[in-house]
């Protein structure tokens, strides 16, 4: 395999293939995107080398632990809980709380980690989580749900929503206020967390309803047919041919079939309706965009209420990047840290 030959800020213009008009890299994020290409044809085996930080790419590799991120958030404490899955598997949920203690109960941010439902694990992506929640006094709850292709949808979004669940009933000896509990999810994530409210909601269960959903750049769509979908076919470090290779993992000949439900692929409700306050967002030079604004539009037509952003010229977890000097990464991560601290205020006494 070879990575792809040309720079992604200038694909449009060297690669023949791509033939429709479509968004630019926004010139501050170019230097960024420009120094990592990944090669064309997907690798599981990398994207899990990735997660794990034993792949080395060009902004180097950060190996995700308990360890690690105590070490860089050293004024949290991590503590382990094993729970009853939903078949006979056990799904362990990560606790990262304050040192300091408190006479209230907190909110919780509940995490589903990124990586396209098929790498990653609980502490994949929590310090830059932490970082989002900087502020705030707040307890992170961090799943481990299975993976795909060894467990295929909707079997990852079960695990998450039991975690949910049992999170929720056992809010109070953790020090968590039940009905303050966020879910958060990040690109593949983000499908498992909007699964995982669309099953709260079904099931009336928790029996507090959970209080707000962030989808954070989500891998909504199976059919992959949008036009950011077509556009970013080519010259894209997460183009559409990766995206159909994510999900033929998560779903195998299922994919694109009426078979699939929206704890699938939640791009497939057309009920959105009494679903958590929600705020989502994606880059504009992604596959991402289209289903992304497509899910905001469906919340709202159901009377949800939903806080959109869309990132001009950037590309896919381009704010996951630690470049402070850089204005749209800043805005991008200053505005999902307002979202969070608006939601997850303190009660007035």
């Amino acid at each position: 395999m070879a990575p792809y030959p040309y720079p992604y800020s200038k694909a449009a213009e060297l690669d023949s293939r791509i033939k429709i008009l479509r968004p630019v890299y926004d010139a501050t994020l170019a230097p960024l995107i420009d120094s990592a290409p990944f090669d064309e044809d997907f690798s599981l085996e990398f994207m899990r080398g990735m997660a794990s930080g034993d792949e080395e790419c060009a902004h180097g590799s950060f190996i995700y632990n308990a360890d690690t991120i105590i070490k860089e958030k050293q004024n949290f404490t991590h503590t382990e809980y094993s729970v009853p899955g939903p078949q006979k598997n056990t799904v362990i949920l990560s606790v990262f709380a304050p040192k300091e203690s408190s006479e209230t109960l907190r909110p919780a941010l509940y995490h589903i980690h990124g990586g396209g439902m098929v790498s990653g694990d609980r502490f994949t992506g929590v310090t830059q989580v932490l970082d989002l929640l900087e502020g705030i006094d707040c307890v992170l709850v961090s799943v481990e749900h299975r993976l795909a292709p060894e467990t295929r949808a909707p079997g990852p979004a079960e695990d998450c929503y039991a975690g949910l669940v049992w999170l929720s009933e056992n809010a109070s000896r953790l020090g968590i206020d039940p009905a303050e509990i966020v879910v958060f999810g990040v690109s593949g994530g983000g499908a498992l967390a909007a699964a995982t409210c669309l099953m709260g909601r079904d099931k009336k269960t928790p029996a507090i309803p959970i209080k707000a959903q962030m989808l954070y750049a989500p891998l909504l769509d199976d059919r992959c047919e949008t036009l950011a979908d077509q556009q970013f076919e080519y010259g894209n470090p997460s183009g559409t041919p990766w995206i159909r290779k994510i999900w033929d993992l998560i779903l195998g000949e299922m994919r694109t079939s009426g078979e699939i439900t929206p704890y699938h692929a939640p791009a497939r409700a057309t009920d959105l309706s009494n679903l958590p306050t929600t705020y989502i967002d994606a880059a504009e030079c992604e596959p991402f965009r289209d289903s992304s604004v497509a899910y905001a539009t469906t919340l709202w037509q159901c009377g949800s209420t939903c806080e959109l952003h869309i990132w001009p010229g950037a590309f896919h977890g381009f704010d996951m990047m630690n470049d402070p000097s850089n204005l749209l990464i800043s805005a991008a991560n200053a505005a999902k840290s307002n979202w969070l601290k608006r939601v997850m205020k303190p009660k007035a006494s």
